[in-house]
């Protein structure tokens, strides 16, 4: 059985900075919905910093938008949270009809799992509340896991990202990645870890877990000044595919060394 998720993570519907075409998130999000509603995932995934924040007005109003297209599709549908995305949690919730918590779903032999990192800052933190869920989420598991996240949790190799190599260096991995880490290899259940953030599509692997950071639409440094469009489909079997469509397009495969069940 293969698992098909199709994800879209720092869409910064706002203001041009420069890099980042914001205001060509809305028709960049409605082309993407289109393609992977063409692709018929099992659940469509958005990784947060769903907006450039502004104002509550500004940002109301364009959540709003998103969230309107989102809910055309007729999958279910997973948000978490990014830096970027300041809006009171429960009234972000109530507009996109989710959960931004910490939480977690079985689909198909997989447990797909959720982390809650908002706090305020860019890089984010991961409490020991949320770690001891984790710990006990895995526990509770005899699945094969995948952890999203909207900050990276495997501490970035930084050497050539536009923005975080310098200047944001100290932002880039989510506070409180080590403990997190730890809780992952000791589990011997997660096969991957994926994140947005850092604004470019980059695979490592460390201690055995592959860990995946993804580029989003918005973003035009990697394709000549231009929107990148892109979005990615993962798929989940004995193989794990990523492929990442738009103007930067990627395809890698992973070979699965975590025993699927029966």
């Amino acid at each position: 059985m293969c698992v098909r998720l199709a994800i879209i993570t720092d869409l910064h519907h706002g203001r041009d900075t420069g890099k980042v075409r914001g205001p060509l998130a809305l028709p960049l999000l409605k082309d993407i919905l289109s393609e992977i509603h063409q692709a018929e995932p099992d659940a469509v995934l958005e990784l947060g910093d769903r907006l450039t924040d502004e104002n509550p007005e500004l940002d109301r109003i364009r959540l709003l938008e998103l969230a309107s297209e989102f809910k055309r599709l007729p999958y279910p549908r997973h948000h978490i949270s990014g830096n970027h995305d300041m809006l009171p949690k429960a009234e972000q919730e109530a507009i996109l009809g989710a959960n931004l918590g910490n939480h977690s779903v079985e689909l198909d032999g997989w447990l797909l799992i959720f982390l809650e990192s908002y706090d305020g800052t860019t890089s984010g933190l991961v409490t020991p509340a949320t770690a001891f869920w984790l710990k006990e989420t895995l526990a509770k598991t005899a699945l094969p896991c995948v952890v999203f996240s909207h900050q990276p949790l495997h501490g970035q190799w930084l050497e050539g990202n536009q923005y975080f190599e310098t200047e944001y260096r100290e932002h880039a991995s989510v506070k409180g990645a080590d403990v997190i880490r730890g809780i992952l290899e000791q589990s011997a259940k997660v096969r991957l870890c994926v994140s947005g953030h850092c604004h470019w599509f980059d695979a490592r692997q460390v201690n055995g877990i592959d860990y995946l950071t993804l580029l989003g639409p918005t973003e035009s440094h990697w394709t000549n000044g231009e929107a990148s469009g892109a979005w990615t489909l993962l798929e989940l079997s004995d193989v794990i595919t990523v492929q990442q469509f738009g103007g930067a397009p990627k395809h890698i495969s992973l070979a699965s060394r975590v025993k699927l069940m029966a």
